[in-house]
């Protein structure tokens, strides 16, 4: 299977949104099992859509899907339940912290604790959502590698990078990562700020400040 940029540009954050949110629910938090199938869904729509041959064998596949979905509805309801979470992620997100809040011990701590996540990961995300692209793209990466081509001990990743088709891959796999990692702080961040907040309120009620560590997003 050839790997393409844009199965990478989709198929690297959710990987590794997958695999932390899988972590999480074998942790406990139960709800996150929809949120790494969503994810998982992802990828393998991404690859069906951008692999020439996986895209041929997926047309086939789905066509007999949909002779299926004819004759049983519990297929059907699978096929709609699928697309629907590869197009709501979010949603899932934030409906398992709404569980998550509805199920602990201090509903208080943890709703402002996963509100101040949500908000700050969502704003993180806007964000980068309108900047990555300009930062890392084919042409940024073809720069960079024709400015050090001639450097000693750079010249072998240059090559590399100049290689046709390279440097869409590398451009995509680097904001795949900093898209991981930029919602990753920003929800540390908001959650954070949050937890302090929520500490002055439950100090006006008269309840004991929320004592737990940090529960990053995925």
């Amino acid at each position: 299977m050839s790997i393409t940029a844009p199965i990478l540009e989709v198929c690297v954050p959710s990987g590794i949104f997958c695999y932390r949110n899988f972590q999480k629910f074998e942790n406990g938090e139960k709800a996150r099992g929809t949120v790494a199938f969503a994810q998982g869904a992802k990828i393998a729509q991404a690859v069906a859509k951008y692999n020439e041959t996986t895209a041929k064998t997926a047309n086939s596949a789905t066509k007999a899907f949909q002779e299926l979905a004819k004759e049983c509805k519990v297929i059907d309801y699978a096929g709609k339940a699928a697309k629907w979470a590869t197009k709501n992620v979010n949603p899932l997100i934030c409906a398992s912290s709404v569980i998550k809040t509805a199920t602990s011990d201090d509903k208080v701590g943890t709703g402002f604790s996963e509100a101040g996540g949500l908000a700050g990961m969502f704003a993180g995300e806007g964000m980068m959502k309108l900047h990555l692209d300009k930062v890392f793209n084919e042409k940024n990466v073809t720069k960079i590698a024709n400015a050090v081509k001639d450097t000693k001990g750079l010249k072998g990743i240059a090559k590399f990078l100049l290689k046709s088709g390279n440097s869409s891959k590398v451009a995509a796999i680097a904001k795949g990562i900093t898209f991981v990692c930029g919602s990753i702080t920003s929800y540390n961040m908001g959650q954070k700020l949050a937890e302090g907040y929520c500490d002055k309120f439950k100090a006006g009620l008269g309840l004991q400040p929320t004592q737990k560590k940090i529960d990053q997003k995925a």
